[in-house]
């Protein structure tokens, strides 16, 4: 984001960063810093916002391209609610036999939404950190409808495309790694366009000069300093996100974090088999959390384990992926472990908002559709910069022989 005409960098600024160089100087290696950068790493970050656009709006837009995920006007007359969710796992068993590990159970967003089952680690993609089968079923009869791996639809590429760059570790690294240069990007633009003491109003004003070559500048300009507001914790949390790793020890030094639940009598092989049902478990979590809405239920494999059920409690940042988490005893059925939001450290809920932050799920509607179009400013912004760049490089004087 260069300066607008007229204006120049902050007092000082040049001196606090690099104490004993001039701020024309500074000013030049940020401007430099400013263009390779956007060169090399804005295609990149275009190619994440616009596949993160689309993710938004994932489920919506799955359901639209998969007929079978709609469940047709009337589908429930004379079936007033659900079948229980123990003939949804047995319906599952028997569609796929030959799996005898555990199931993830999404449960329906509306009467017309199947319930959508996650066998997390099939055989046909054992190769991939994450690829789980499926499948959809309906909710008021145990029908299966389908059943699609994961990364074999085109939401799920796409979604891998965003979150891996379709190259498992090595693209989660790459993305990282551009999302620290995309920081900078916006971290120098911001320094080149800061306008002079008294100029303030006249640089924010949303408006376009005459002349191609000034309408490409002012376009770039506003894209960024407007769109600094969104894209800036969309990085952030981007990066949080790929590389956990690197942000935890820091988060852990200012707050201590809630440990996984210890799940040993799940595993002490007392109990071969689940002997208690899905609704029983799910009636067991919700006896501890009344008021929650079931999301999910981990129904553990055939030979053995806790049920792990999410549950959504009013104030909880992210609705389709809850925190308040419920393990039962799939043998004699008693709550193992909670996690509840409304008792969160600082580092639980740091990491606790990173997700409905990213994809603008924690203010509602609204804030999901300007996440959405915020994911369309990096390629404007590639695209003004770009052509920018040449028309400078254009009316740069040649250099003598």
């Amino acid at each position: 984001m260069p300066a607008r005409t007229g204006s120049v960098a902050p007092a000082g600024w040049g001196i606090g960063i690099f104490p004993g160089v001039s701020r024309q100087r500074v000013r030049r290696f940020l401007l430099t810093m400013h263009l390779t950068l956007g060169l090399a790493v804005g295609a990149l970050l275009a190619v994440t916002a616009l596949t993160g656009s689309l993710l938004v709006f994932y489920v919506d837009i799955d359901r639209m391209l998969t007929p079978e995920l709609v469940l047709p006007a009337g589908q429930e007359a004379g079936q007033t609610a659900p079948v229980p969710l123990d003939r949804v796992v047995q319906a599952l068993r028997e569609a796929h036999p030959a799996r005898g590990g555990g199931w993830r159970l999404e449960l329906p967003d509306g009467p017309d939404h199947p319930i959508m089952a996650r066998y997390m680690k099939p055989e046909e993609t054992a190769g991939k950190s994450f690829a789980p089968l499926m499948v959809a079923v309906n909710p008021y009869s145990g029908e299966v409808l389908s059943s699609r791996f994961w990364g074999r639809t085109a939401m799920t590429w796409v979604y891998d495309l965003h979150y891996l760059l379709l190259a498992g570790e090595g693209g989660q690294l790459v993305l990282a790694l551009g999302g620290i240069g995309s920081l900078l990007i916006l971290a120098s633009g911001v320094y080149l366009w800061w306008p002079a003491a008294g100029k303030w109003g006249r640089a924010l004003q949303p408006r376009l000069r005459s002349g191609f070559v000034r309408q490409v500048f002012d376009i770039h300009v506003l894209a960024g300093v407007y769109g600094l507001v969104v894209l800036l914790p969309l990085i952030v949390t981007g990066i949080v996100m790929e590389r956990p790793d690197w942000v935890k020890p820091v988060v852990e030094r200012l707050s201590p974090m809630t440990a996984p639940p210890v799940l040993v009598s799940a595993q002490d092989g007392t109990a071969v088999g689940a002997t208690v049902g899905a609704d029983a478990a799910l009636a067991a979590a919700l006896a501890r959390f009344p008021q929650a809405e079931p999301r999910w239920v981990e129904v553990p494999g055939q030979g053995g384990g806790a049920y792990h059920i999410r549950l959504f409690q009013t104030g909880e940042p992210g609705w389709r992926f809850p925190k308040t988490s419920v393990w039962v005893n799939g043998g004699d059925g008693t709550v193992m472990d909670v996690r509840d939001p409304t008792r969160w450290t600082f580092g639980d809920a740091f990491f606790g908002w990173q997700h409905p932050l990213h994809n603008g799920e924690c203010f509602g509607l609204c804030c999901r559709i300007l996440v959405a179009v915020a994911g369309l400013l990096p390629a404007v912004l590639l695209a003004t910069g770009t052509v920018r760049w040449r028309q400078k490089k254009r009316t740069r004087p040649a250099r003598a022989v």
